[in-house]
């Protein structure tokens, strides 16, 4: 998965246009934040916000949390 957390007005606006557009590649959105599918087009539409918010927009690359390890 990957995640993605905005630190602007604008990058906020642009993810949740993103996540609105594109619900199948959104796993789960946190306000701020939002956790893509990790797949050609999750990562494509993580990079564009990047690329147009440049610092405001951060992306990592996370694995699902497993309770018990």
């Amino acid at each position: 998965m990957l995640l993605v957390v905005t630190y602007s007005r604008a990058a906020r606006q642009a993810l949740r246009n993103a996540c609105r557009s594109h619900g199948d590649a959104v796993v789960q959105r946190f306000g701020r934040a939002a956790l893509l599918e990790a797949s050609e087009f999750g990562a494509f539409l993580a990079l564009r916000l990047r690329a147009e918010h440049g610092p405001d927009v951060q992306v990592e690359h996370t694995g699902p949390l497993v309770a018990g390890r």
